[in-house]
């Protein structure tokens, strides 16, 4: 017991640099998912078929394609086309074309259960139809999508753990770093899945209490 107590006090130093890089990441990757799903989902929903199509055919690719290759195809790829990106910002990129597509496709649910009265009541009181969007049905989309916005944002910080295959020194680079010099497979990725359980928790228990104050609010 007390060796393993002394492997984590040795480990512990190394893993917390990893967590720190884990929760950079994470953070980024779920605020610019959430923002750039607004976007993709306006031309989603938007009358011009033509943008619309665009839109889906984005959100088939992506949701269709796994997130590793994705980071594999813009992390080379920027290599080939001379603006090599490093591997943090070429997984962020990838962590938020994905994301913000499923993102997208939670807001339209949100807003399709919106219902089409609540519309017309903002246009009666003389809104513009862009302005009863904003005002009345986007809020609205939102307070009902919580849930699942929490369950994508879980999603996202597992996901993180990919970026380890492009030498970025998050919980995963650093466990498997420890794993080659110490051989203490089990208790580091124990370790390490705890970790990604505590992280995940707050973030879940952060969302409801989100999910209860707009609840209040509504």
């Amino acid at each position: 017991m007390s060796s393993d107590i002394a492997l984590i006090g040795r480990i512990a130093p190394v893993l917390a640099e990893g967590l720190y890089m884990t929760l950079e990441l994470s953070v980024l990757a779920i605020v610019l998912s959430a923002l750039w799903a607004i976007p993709v989902v306006l031309t989603l929903i938007s009358p011009r078929r033509p943008l619309a199509l665009v839109a889906r055919a984005y959100i088939e690719v992506v949701r269709n394609t796994p997130v590793l290759v994705q980071m594999y195809f813009i992390f080379f790829g920027s290599s080939i086309l001379g603006y090599r990106l490093t591997g943090f910002v070429a997984g962020l990129i990838a962590l938020t074309l994905q994301n913000g597509a499923y993102i997208a496709e939670i807001y339209r649910a949100g807003i399709q259960s919106v219902s089409q009265r609540q519309t017309e009541s903002g246009l009666a009181i003389g809104l513009t139809p862009r302005e009863a969007f904003w005002v009345i049905v986007f809020p609205q989309a939102l307070r009902k999508v919580v849930p699942s916005l929490a369950n994508q944002g879980v999603v996202i910080i597992k996901d993180t753990s990919l970026v380890a295959t492009l030498s970025v020194a998050e919980l995963t680079f650093e466990a498997r770093l420890l794993v080659d010099r110490t051989a203490a497979v089990y208790e580091i990725f124990l370790t390490l899945a705890l970790l990604y359980m505590v992280i995940t928790g707050v973030f879940s228990g952060l969302m409801r209490l989100v999910e209860r104050r707009l609840r209040i609010v509504q």
